[in-house]
């Protein structure tokens, strides 16, 4: 694994790009040359995609200057939205699908896995269009009573690799605005033996009865956390706390009337939570059984949720800088997001590659989360430009032992853990209602919990 990110560095941004989409490279089809003033420049889909996502990786200059550079091609901006026009949504979701995919092992990196089962999830987020008369037509803006949202919406849901921050698959919503009813559309694209983990907002019966449908078609299971109040029934408890639970998914036009009665595992535990600074309770269903993962393992394992928020920050802080697209149209609204999500899959690879250049195993286990993406991103462009331009006067050996330098520099400037706190908000000796501090504790302490047995 560690070698093939190794060669992977080796190349530049766009023959990486390029390498990355050659299994897809015979399905594109080729673009209608029509009738246009002045000489037709033949340009392919692959091209343009590879010009696109290298943009996107704010390499400074317009599409047709980053064409031009790389193809060495007279093309003006113009032109490329007008082939951009034609190609539509359907190529960049099919250079998508043999783009993406799972980047970690499970000997090398074990904290992106649960056991056995790679740690992915599955969330949805909102992109802002700039107001064209094109994306004001097709996207609708949210109404409050102080008027019109600034901009309208565009949804992404993606499926992640937790532990790497690699998107495995993607789907856009424009005028479908129910995440759920995006999401679901991604669950038969999970990769083989995964454990999928979903936030409270899946946590429904009828999301239920479609993760028991697609996970075992993939040898996966779910973990999903729950409202406190939906009711169920206990059928079984566990040794661990965790017990068996019976789901009715009801009829929507008749409450009354169950369609379906499902079981499935659940685990209560409270969790403290330090902004509210008081015990919250949980609720998890799984499809793993207690000899798989125990319910404070799953309790555990929830917490790594978190990994896609931070996945959809590094998109639009560090590498769009703003969560309002730049597109004109819808159509090229979703060029641009699939396209970003091609550039993130790139930098979550060199993120691993570094991690395993790192003298920590700590960094070196936990994949990809321990290496910043703006710095690894920075690191990277340089490496990038000194490959291109010295194509012709750099040896091979010459361009990996520069890129083992570049994953290096990255690695040793990798996130540390958090110290214990050792500065406390009290005073030793108070004069007012401040606490008094007797002992000193650790506000950077392992994840407190516990588990409520469920009789």
């Amino acid at each position: 694994m560690e070698a093939t990110h190794q060669a992977e560095g080796s190349l530049t941004l766009s023959e990486r790009i390029e390498e990355l989409m050659g299994k897809a490279g015979g399905q594109v089809p080729g673009l209608d040359e029509a009738r246009h003033q002045g000489p037709a420049q033949r340009i392919s889909a692959v091209q343009i995609i590879t010009a696109l996502v290298v943009s996107i990786m704010q390499v400074q200059g317009s599409i047709g200057q980053v064409a031009r550079r790389l193809f060495n091609m007279d093309i003006s901006d113009a032109a490329l939205s007008q082939r951009r026009a034609r190609m539509g949504e359907d190529i960049f979701q099919l250079v998508l699908r043999h783009t993406l995919r799972a980047l970690a092992d499970a000997l090398l990196h074990p904290c992106c896995f649960l056991g056995q089962w790679r740690l992915v999830g599955i969330d949805g987020t909102h992109w802002s269009l700039i107001n064209t008369l094109a994306n004001n037509q097709a996207v609708g803006k949210v109404k409050s009573r102080r008027g019109q949202a600034a901009f309208g919406k565009v949804m992404l849901c993606a499926l992640v690799e937790l532990g790497t921050h690699a998107p495995l698959a993607a789907a856009l919503g424009f005028e479908d605005k129910n995440e759920q009813g995006v999401s679901l559309t991604l669950l038969a694209q999970l990769p083989p033996r995964s454990l999928l983990i979903l936030d409270r907002l899946y946590g429904s019966a009828p999301v239920l009865h479609a993760l028991q449908e697609h996970c075992p078609a993939s040898s996966s299971h779910y973990l999903v956390r729950v409202r406190g109040k939906l009711a169920v029934e206990v059928l079984k408890p566990h040794r661990d706390g965790s017990a068996q639970v019976q789901v009715s998914l009801r009829d929507k036009e008749r409450p009354r009337q169950v369609n379906a009665v499902m079981e499935t595992r659940e685990v209560r535990g409270q969790v403290w939570s330090r902004s509210q600074k008081q015990w919250v309770e949980v609720r998890l269903w799984t499809s793993l059984s207690p000899q798989h993962a125990s319910a404070r393992e799953l309790l555990a394992a929830y917490a790594k949720r978190w990994e896609q928020e931070l996945c959809y920050r590094e998109l639009k802080m560090d590498l769009r800088g703003s969560e309002l697209l730049r597109s004109q149209t819808p159509v090229s609204a979703a060029q641009e997001l699939l396209c970003m999500l091609i550039g993130c899959s790139i930098l979550a690879g060199h993120r691993l590659a570094a991690a395993g250049q790192s003298g920590d195993p700590a960094v070196q286990q936990a994949g990809a989360v321990r290496i910043s993406f703006g710095v690894c991103r920075q690191h990277m462009l340089g490496l990038w430009l000194t490959l291109e331009a010295g194509a012709t006067i750099l040896s091979e050996e010459q361009k990996r032992a520069l890129t083992i330098a570049v994953h290096q520099q990255i690695a040793a400037q990798a996130l540390r853990e958090r110290r214990p706190r050792t500065c406390q908000r009290k005073v030793r000796q108070p004069i007012t209602k401040w606490p008094r501090m007797l002992e000193p504790t650790s506000w950077s302490s392992p994840l407190k919990s516990k588990i409520l047995r469920i009789t």
